[in-house]
């Protein structure tokens, strides 16, 4: 269980965030806040392998991508050095947006979802899940919903962070549904 004096500094932490947001403070300096909050919450530690080194906070979601979601506390993960190199590998450019998404490899579903439910999996095991500590608005939600091809106000329930993890982990319906009528197809 998290201590109260963990809790204090990451709740300092997240409320400076939210000053500097509605003081509309540089870009810059809110995403240094963001990243100090995220390394906060996450122990100061790697959330993949653990290491106290080195560590950086990655957007599982890229800020260039869906840029609604850069300062929200549920798009972080904390990474080592040699973890933050697994999402850059591929890609490390500005996404073509007019392309569907990870059509350049930008944005790796699946490691997305390992990241959302590694997430999940250390908050749990901190007894940390809280919505703010890990909070997505409603218009994120609602895209990683589109992009998955469900309805925007399609229901999944729990926190934000059980939600995110529970949208990225579905096989998107669209792929479902032509898998389906192949297989109905092959049967004819």
């Amino acid at each position: 269980m998290p201590t109260s004096v963990f809790i204090h500094k990451a709740e300092s932490a997240l409320n400076e965030l939210r000053l500097a947001l509605a003081r509309q403070r540089s870009v810059p300096y809110c995403l240094n806040l963001w990243s100090c909050f995220v390394r906060i919450r996450d122990g100061s530690r790697c959330v993949v392998c653990r290491s106290r080194k080195d560590l950086v906070a990655h957007h599982i979601v890229r800020k260039s991508f869906l840029v609604e979601a850069r300062f929200q506390t549920g798009n972080g993960i904390t990474l080592c050095r040699v973890c933050h190199l697994q999402p850059h590998e591929a890609f490390n450019r500005r996404a073509n947006l007019d392309l569907p998404m990870d059509a350049e490899r930008g944005e790796n579903i699946d490691l997305m979802t390992e990241f959302f439910g590694r997430l999940l999996a250390d908050a749990k095991r901190r007894n940390l899940v809280r919505d703010d500590f890990y909070f997505l608005s409603d218009e994120v939600l609602a895209r990683f919903k589109l992009a998955q091809s469900f309805e925007p106000d399609y229901y999944f329930p729990g926190t934000r962070l059980e939600q995110a993890f529970a949208i990225w982990n579905q096989c998107p319906q669209n792929t479902l549904t032509a898998v389906i009528k192949a297989a109905l197809y092959d049967f004819d």
